[in-house]
């Protein structure tokens, strides 16, 4: 078995212009990313998956294999699955979508997701703040207690009639939009038409819900949260500030 990385990169979005690109203590948010899944010895191959020839420029130079892809892909996992067509993946690999826009995410816990792969997998950190629990832009997930996802919402979910547990607790998780397919079940994601949910949701991952797939959740440990909204490229700055690129090992295979 093979474990494939996919960072699948676009230059346009919603809420950070030219998000990718931004120069955060030194380094594109891209590069950060790469570095992060570089660092992790499980992946056989890392690649950068886009449309983009600036970004495509941006990631030769810092070192990153890409993989060019097409420009009507609704989502990231329709990118991801393309170049991991173009790459010759096989029904034995993990394909693993890895997103540009998390630096922070705990590798044990994608590790952990990479072997309990089914179908489909992918991880939660617990969450640790009112605001973020009452957040749109933070996706929640409801999680069963063998570990499959039963519903993502930017809404919190579950709700609690009565008193709700603490936060910081597995009872109240944050979706880490990274995920793990087996190719067959990247596939037929891929295949499958835009749902109702997804439409409503702005979230890919309702397609698959909605189409009968499973997807299991692997919960880590809390890590900071991705680069999602203008205020948070400030935060990743400070942080990251405090790594430095050489915190990084990227002296692995891919």
């Amino acid at each position: 078995m093979g474990v494939i990385c996919v960072l699948p990169a676009r230059i346009s979005s919603t809420r950070i212009s030219r998000k990718p690109l931004q120069k955060l203590a030194g380094l594109t948010l891209l590069e950060w990313c790469w570095r992060a899944a570089r660092a992790m010895r499980l992946f056989d191959e890392v690649v950068v998956a886009t449309d983009s020839g600036e970004i495509e420029a941006c990631a030769r130079a810092f070192g990153a294999g890409v993989v060019k892809t097409r420009t009507d892909h609704r989502s990231g996992t329709d990118r991801v699955a393309e170049a991991a067509a173009l790459l010759g993946s096989t029904d034995d690999d993990v394909v693993v979508n890895f997103q540009a826009d998390e630096p922070f995410v705990d590798g044990g816990a994608i590790e952990e997701a990479v072997r309990r792969t089914r179908e489909i997998a992918t991880i939660a950190a617990p969450i640790r703040e009112e605001a973020e629990w009452r957040s749109p832009a933070v996706v929640k997930v409801a999680r069963a207690s063998d570990g499959r996802a039963l519903y993502f919402s930017r809404s919190p979910i579950p709700f609690w009639r009565d008193e709700a547990p603490p936060l910081g607790t597995r009872a109240r998780l944050r979706h880490v939009g990274v995920y793990a397919y087996r190719p067959p079940a990247l596939r037929r994601w891929a295949s499958l038409p835009e749902s109702a949910l997804e439409r409503a949701e702005k979230l890919e991952q309702l397609r698959a819900l909605e189409g009968g797939m499973r997807i299991d959740v692997e919960v880590g440990p809390w890590t900071e949260p991705g680069v999602d909204l203008p205020a948070d490229l400030g935060r990743a700055e400070r942080v990251l500030s405090g790594r430095g690129p050489t915190c990084l090992n990227t002296e692995v295979r891919g």
